[in-house]
């Protein structure tokens, strides 16, 4: 009953002299069906003993299984004897269920570096790490899993290297991108590819069915022309909705794009900490209505001193004028917006307002689309958070089989536990 192996009871447990104990156990019933023909025999030809792996408990812990090694009870059968499987011990199993399950829930579930749990458990590092890749099989197909809004970003897998490529004798680039297909329902990673290209995507878009690619009616970007390629391309029925976030940075390169112009053209050298523009740059970067009455003062008190041509301020002010796009509640108050902010484009007349008014121009359609879906890439790049804390703990990766296997997992047990609290949003997922 200590030792609680389900279907196992124990015959004989001795302390080892060295420390630990050997537990030897044996299975409540003799009778087991044959793997060839399944008729049920309970005739024992021999008994035999094997040494498997199970969790520790208080200790190392030896376990040795007596096993019994039947007849075949069916004399067409071919295979004259077997060997007892259980669902704890199945056929060549070296190790305990309970032991891969544990192994499983430490590395998945807890986020443990797998050298540290094989150590913890007593096992070798291919012994965790085939247990994980194995569990990929236990996921849900993905062409079973009711999606109709898809979030697509990218995120980097390792450091740019270089090979000689042995058939050219050219270098060759090793891509250190990949490219995360997340349900930004739930925020559940679909799948993981290499490079950020849109041969990449649409890789992966055309593995799904043509019905579970028609269901798809949102896809959330990042302002890239490879991913609107792919998702335009694969994807005919779904509109593209791009993420505010990266929106509002490229009004932030904007604004700091011309003051380092600036910088140049006044000082006849860099920002540096005496110049007001440069010692407060993070503030000209916040949102005007997130700014205390005192940062509002120091705002306007930095373009008065360090803004002589007016073009950080009028830089400044399209920005702004982009927030207020993105803050429109429907697609009439954007449109609103939109008319002011082209005319404060034209009053700032420079090349860096220029060629942001004219992203934003290009990219009009998905924001109109953001305005009135409200889809984001918000849980795209949470699941990107979590990636970069899988690779932290694995100290990084060098088969990338193992990194989108640790992905997919971890990302599947966070959202089943979404499932979980949130009962009303169970048919997200599914």
């Amino acid at each position: 009953m200590i030792f609680n192996l389900p279907d196992y009871h124990v015959i004989d447990a001795v302390d080892l002299p060295l420390g630990g104990r050997r537990v030897i156990v044996q299975a409540d019933t003799v009778a087991d069906g044959c793997p060839d023909c399944g008729v049920v025999s309970a005739r024992v030809h021999a008994w035999c003993r094997q040494r498997v792996k199970d969790i520790p408990h208080a200790g190392s812990v030896e376990v040795i299984v007596v096993k019994p090694r039947l007849v075949c009870a069916e004399g067409a059968c071919s295979r004259r004897t077997f060997t007892q499987a259980t669902a704890e011990l199945p056929v060549r199993a070296r190790c305990t269920s309970r032991l891969r399950r544990g192994l499983l829930e430490a590395v998945i579930d807890h986020g443990r570096p797998v050298a540290a749990v094989a150590a913890s458990f007593g096992v070798a590092w291919w012994t965790a790490q085939k247990t994980v890749n194995s569990a990929i099989d236990t996921l849900p197909d993905t062409n079973a899993l009711h999606v109709t809004q898809l979030g697509v970003d990218e995120h980097r897998y390792r450091k740019v290297r270089w090979y000689r490529d042995p058939d050219t004798g050219g270098w060759s680039r090793v891509e250190p991108w990949m490219t995360t297909i997340v349900n930004t329902r739930c925020g559940q990673v679909l799948g993981v590819v290499d490079g950020r290209d849109s041969a990449a995507v649409e890789g992966w878009l055309t593995a799904r069915s043509q019905a579970w690619r028609d269901r798809v009616t949102v896809v959330a970007i990042d302002p890239s022309a490879a991913f609107k390629k792919a998702v335009t391309g694969c994807l005919p029925n779904a509109k593209i909705a791009v993420d505010p976030f990266h929106l509002v940075q490229l009004g932030n390169q904007c604004v700091t794009r011309v003051r380092q112009r600036l910088a140049h053209e006044v000082h006849q050298r860099r920002g540096r900490k005496v110049d007001p523009a440069w010692a407060h740059r993070m503030l000209l970067l916040r949102g005007y209505d997130t700014l205390s009455p005192r940062g509002r003062a120091r705002l306007e008190q930095v373009l008065a001193a360090d803004d002589p041509t007016g073009e950080l301020g009028a830089a400044w002010g399209v920005k702004e004028a982009l927030r207020l796009i993105l803050a429109s509640h429907t697609i009439e108050e954007a449109r609103a917006a939109k008319t002011r902010f082209d005319a404060w484009v034209v009053a700032a007349d420079t090349d860096e307002t220029d060629r942001f008014a004219a992203t934003i121009t290009a990219w009009w359609p998905a924001i109109e689309v953001t305005i009135a879906t409200g889809v984001t890439n918000a849980r795209t790049e949470a699941a990107n958070t979590a990636i970069k804390h899988i690779k932290r703990t694995g100290r990084g990766y060098r088969n990338s089989d193992h990194y989108q296997a640790r992905i997919l997992l971890r990302s599947a047990h966070r959202a089943r536990q979404h499932r979980l609290t949130s009962q009303g949003t169970t048919a997200n997922c599914e």
